[in-house]
């Protein structure tokens, strides 16, 4: 099981693009300066090369050298907020946190989610799949409108033990007493364990996977 269920690290993918970005340019550059060079000293005196487009090429060059110099200055400029939202971070070990993840690792220990029903419902259903899209486990939900919280055990519908190591997700099905279909939404309850800032933006790490900060949506009571 991947521990990331809810962050995708795009900032340390950005920083290894502009070094990638920094050094196909210096090779290009190199290539376009000893093809100038070349086509100089073969010129024909008689019928000189035009100027003009070789200094165009050299201004399309300057400009995407600024523009990679800008992104490497915003990348260390992000790193630097991330390590102080990092320090930030450590006042949250401990605490219990809504995620905006309907998706938890299983690692034997029991999963919360708190979900959400728009209007009250004539029916409502809890149902839990796992990574590949199966139902492993469905119960009655709560059939009134406005937050419930729902806790499982690993246990599948069948009575055996789903497997550890892997992500479950949780979804609700309600309708009114028309069968027409009601909004519902599910988020992950969690506690802290610890911050992480090895994937290039700060993220939490919880029994139930590693989170971006930014996927908190709120403290809950202990």
């Amino acid at each position: 099981m991947s521990d990331l269920i809810s962050f995708v690290n795009q900032s340390a993918s950005t920083g290894a693009n502009t070094a990638a970005s920094s050094a196909s340019l210096a090779g290009n550059f190199d290539t376009f300066l000893t093809l100038l060079t070349a086509q100089m000293q073969n010129q024909d005196p008689l019928e000189p090369l035009d100027a003009s487009e070789f200094t165009n090429q050299l201004v399309q060059f300057s400009g995407v050298e600024q523009q990679i110099q800008t992104n490497t200055s915003l990348n260390s400029l992000l790193a630097s907020n991330n390590a102080t939202t990092g320090a930030a971070l450590s006042g949250y070990l401990g605490q219990n946190v809504e995620i905006n993840s309907e998706g938890a690792g299983f690692r034997g220990e029991d999963l919360s989610w708190r979900y959400s029903v728009a209007s009250d419902a004539a029916e409502s259903i809890i149902v839990v799949k796992d990574e590949s899209g199966k139902v492993v486990y469905t119960e009655n939900a709560a059939k009134g409108a406005g937050s419930h919280d729902f806790t499982w055990d690993g246990t599948k519908t069948d009575g055996t033990q789903a497997a550890q190591d892997a992500v479950y997700y949780t979804s609700i099905t309600a309708k009114n007493h028309e069968g027409n279909s009601i909004e519902t939404s599910s988020r992950v309850l969690t506690r802290v364990t610890g911050v992480d800032l090895s994937y290039g933006t700060p993220a939490i790490t919880t029994n139930a996977g590693i989170f971006s900060y930014s996927d908190i949506l709120r403290l809950t009571p202990n």
